[in-house]
């Protein structure tokens, strides 16, 4: 039975690795249908084999062996307002619409297996996408040059251990091996980088004008960025539960330092002002060479305290609260070196904070075989105002409100269903561009607003063998 459910969950490893995020930065932080029933409010309780996640202490709460696997569908609706823009040689941006469909639908899986050795002892295996975003912007959205395209993929192999340390305590350990896959991309105006490249040379502002104005209405030139990389963090957590069935967890989940490694690519028009023979053409082409590229990233550590606590035989109330360090990520470095230009770079400026998030949540036993649950959640963006909003990740804070049900097919089945309601405040973006590839002094501009919802609706199976 155990071979049968660990192919159960490698086989969800290898067909679903996470596409959209929605959570504070880049965070997915639905790990469990469960508990997106109650808003992630749950993660005292130790109900099911994702408390892998949540705390692995819980593990030792769970009997013989129980396999949960579940999905949760990502619906978000984006648009972008209140645009307006200038490229680096202070032109506004043309064209210049609001990115069309670019907040992608996607499925989240994730998995969990947990095996009762003895009393004390109690393995486990998680499965989850951890961290995500799928943005891509029409080819006229007035944001390209600041980054139009994200593909940000990961998965996580949590395995794990609970030890019971006596009737009321126990500890977990889990070790994580985290693999980060990332596309990034953004177009460049020829013009501006024209414009740069003409004033390195020490030329006047008059004859850089002159000479760029021949690029000024040409297709933009693209970048893409590739990388990806496995790197490795650990989890623990603590776990007392008292008489009456109240639960108190204290859970830890460390940062994981990646450095992404793969290529940079770049398209130019077929055709170029003045040919082979034009010098700020070699230049274009110096500076838009391919060659390879490397990301560092760190994923954020987290602290969480929870509480589960029984009020009568049919209601249970329950609260997290979090605290999420990630000031670790204060940019993210492109580099993207070549023997002619050692120091080519693009660099997304992000200043972010360490933020907090706090969950409520209710379940109420309707009968022998349905359980109801609601929850809100409140949930803090690391981001720092308008001149460090990103357009490859828009983000502010944001409430979730969620619905959910358990519904007990038989005595070693449950189905689990849920549904939230994700609201993220307006998001301002007041961004100017300190461009590497066209840096002349004069950077570009870019403001507007993101405004932002997303329906998330799981659906979740525990069997217990």
């Amino acid at each position: 039975m155990r071979k049968r459910s660990c192919a159960l969950l490698a086989a969800m490893a290898a067909s679903g690795i996470g596409q959209s995020a929605w959570a504070s930065g880049y965070q997915f932080d639905v790990q469990s249908v469960r508990a997106q029933g109650s808003a992630n409010a749950s993660s005292a309780e130790a109900a099911d084999p994702s408390t892998i996640f949540y705390n692995p202490a819980g593990l030792t709460w769970l009997s013989g062996t129980q396999l949960t696997l579940g999905a949760t569908a990502v619906d978000p609706h984006s648009h972008f307002s209140s645009r307006a823009g200038n490229t680096a040689d202070g032109l506004a941006i043309a064209p210049a619409d609001a990115g069309g469909s670019y907040a992608k639908q996607a499925a989240i899986p994730h998995g969990y297996l947990s095996h009762q050795i003895n009393d004390k002892l109690t393995l486990g295996l998680g499965l989850f996408v951890p961290y995500g975003a799928k943005i891509s912007y029409d080819d006229n959205f007035i944001g390209r040059y600041y980054g139009n395209h994200v593909d940000f993929k990961s998965l996580n192999i949590n395995p794990s251990l609970g030890f019971r340390l006596s009737d009321r305590q126990s500890v977990g350990l889990g070790l994580s091996a985290q693999y980060l896959d990332m596309e990034l991309g953004k177009n460049q105006d020829l013009a501006s980088l024209a414009y740069g490249l003409c004033q390195s040379s020490g030329n006047g502002a008059a004859t850089c004008q002159a000479g760029a104005a021949a690029y000024t209405g040409l297709p933009d030139a693209r970048v893409r960025v590739t990388g990806s990389n496995w790197s490795y963090g650990f989890n623990a957590g603590y776990l007392f539960a008292n008489e009456d069935g109240t639960h108190i967890g204290l859970a830890y989940r460390s940062r994981i330092r990646q450095t992404l490694h793969g290529d940079a690519r770049f398209t130019l028009p077929d055709a170029l002002p003045g040919g082979a023979a034009s010098p700020v053409n070699a230049g274009l082409c110096t500076a838009l060479a391919d060659g390879k590229a490397s990301i560092d990233v760190t994923t954020p550590e987290s602290l969480s305290l929870s509480l589960f606590r029984p009020m009568t035989p049919r209601w249970s109330l329950m609260g997290d609260l979090s605290w999420i360090r990630h000031d670790h990520l204060q940019d993210v470095e492109i580099d993207m070196p070549t023997a002619l230009l050692p120091d080519r770079k693009i660099v997304y400026q992000t200043a972010w904070r360490n933020s907090w998030r706090a969950s409520l949540g209710a379940d109420f036993l309707l009968n022998s075989r349905w359980t109801l649950r609601a929850g809100y959640m409140y949930d803090q963006s690391p981001t720092t105002g308008a001149n460090y909003a990103l357009t490859v990740l828009p983000d502010a804070n944001r409430q979730m409100y969620s619905l959910g049900a358990s519904y007990r097919l038989t005595a070693r089945d449950t189905v689990d269903l849920a549904y939230s309601y994700l609201k993220l405040q307006e998001a301002p973006v007041n961004r100017t561009d300190d461009d590497y590839l066209a840096n002349n002094g004069t950077p570009g501009t870019l403001t507007g607003q993101y405004h932002t919802h997303v329906n998330l609706l799981g659906l979740g199976l525990t069997h217990r063998f």
